[in-house]
């Protein structure tokens, strides 16, 4: 019976170690933890969770009347969206910006700011000219919830019998069928 050549068995032998230390560094990643229970950040394995400023907020669309706004018989258009959950105590001095997704991944206008009561598919519109994309609203330092410009387009209100911000549109841009996402981001101010 012929030996195998001592290169071989070292090399077999080597393999086997960084197959034993990858596994035994993949089951430790997976274990680590960093801060306290209440706003643990894992890594290792894909889990991630911070938390910002709140546990969860929820964004809900709000449609109008079928027909309204030169929507077509039997749709609606996007005429605002409410916020749920967010506690402006916690979230003092940040900044969020939603934006309203298409399918292909594409940020939508969802106000007009160009006076127009159409919606965009009926008469074309440009974002950043005649249309915006993006709904920002901030929490300020002594927690009070607004929108970070007031104009003509767009109102907020809260209704504190049930925690719910609604956001309406004077001049909608979108079908609320069109919508797929809606995305929200938060910045510190």
């Amino acid at each position: 019976m012929k030996r195998a050549p001592k290169g071989r068995a070292v090399r077999a032998l080597a393999g086997a170690g960084v197959i034993a230390l990858a596994s035994l560094g993949s089951a430790l990643a997976s274990n680590i933890s960093i801060g306290s229970s209440a706003g643990e950040v894992e890594f290792g394995q894909g889990e991630f969770t911070l938390k910002v400023c709140d546990s969860w907020i929820q964004l809900n669309l709000l449609s109008g009347a079928t027909g309204q706004y030169g929507a077509p018989a039997g749709l609606s258009a996007l005429t605002g969206i409410t916020i749920q959950g967010l506690n402006a105590a916690q979230c003092k001095s940040t900044q969020f910006t939603i934006e309203a997704i298409d399918q292909g991944l594409n940020p939508l206008p969802i106000y007009r700011i160009d006076g127009k009561s159409k919606l965009c598919s009926e008469s074309p519109c440009q974002v950043g000219d005649t249309a915006e994309s993006e709904l920002v609203f901030q929490v300020s330092s002594s927690g009070v919830v607004g929108l970070r410009t007031a104009d003509l387009y767009r109102t907020m209100t809260f209704d504190n019998s049930i925690g719910i911000y609604k956001i309406v549109f004077t001049k909608p841009a979108q079908l609320a069928r069109d919508i797929t996402n809606l995305t929200i981001q938060s910045t510190a101010l």
